[in-house]
């Protein structure tokens, strides 16, 4: 049961880091002003 809350746990932190990195493509890091752009 450890090893499944270790996966568990790992796939919460990549998902906060990705969701990180999704809002840091939409906001321009000198300007602060949001980047509109179509994927």
């Amino acid at each position: 049961a450890k090893k499944i809350q270790e996966y568990i746990r790992n796939q919460l932190m990549d998902d906060q880091a990705y969701d990180q990195l999704s809002l840091k493509e939409y906001i321009n890091p000198f300007t602060g002003e949001p980047v509109i752009k179509g994927k």
